[in-house]
């Protein structure tokens, strides 16, 4: 294989473009800033600029999508100059389909491993993403 660490990169890739090709109507980033805000309650832009490392003007046209088509709405605090970020039950239920493709993608993947391979690959898998999280909270951590 020319280049095995690129495989999970791959495998993720097919799995959206699948998803794109089933109608789909937000793209990844599109995507990860519904999931954010959902996981967020009462987030503002600069908190999904900074999480995605983007320019606010992307983040802006991506929110201003997300409200369009009824996935986020605005709520104003105490303070009326902040709009926070809130997801709708249209929002939900989006996010939650992806979640239920995703697993049931993946366990079509997984089908033919035994039950052995499947635990070794995921006791494996667990720790590459155990890394992955701290290289991306760790902006000092170098990769070249």
């Amino acid at each position: 294989m020319k280049e095995p660490y690129r495989m999970l990169t791959k495998i993720v890739r097919n799995m959206n473009l699948k998803m794109n090709s089933l109608g789909e109507e937000l793209n990844s980033n599109e995507k990860e800033t519904l999931r954010f805000i959902s996981k967020h309650e009462n987030c503002i832009s600069s908190d999904i600029v900074v999480y995605l490392n983007v320019d606010k003007a992307l983040v802006t046209r991506m929110v201003n999508k997300l409200i369009d088509r009824g996935y986020v709405v605005f709520h104003y605090g105490e303070d009326r100059r902040k709009k926070y970020l809130v997801i709708t039950p249209k929002g939900l239920e989006l996010k939650l389909n992806d979640q239920q493709f995703e697993i049931e993608y993946y366990q079509k993947l997984f089908s033919p491993l035994d039950e052995e391979e499947k635990a070794q690959f995921l006791y494996v898998l667990e720790k590459i993403y155990r890394k992955s999280k701290e290289m991306r909270k760790n902006p000092n951590e170098k990769i070249r």
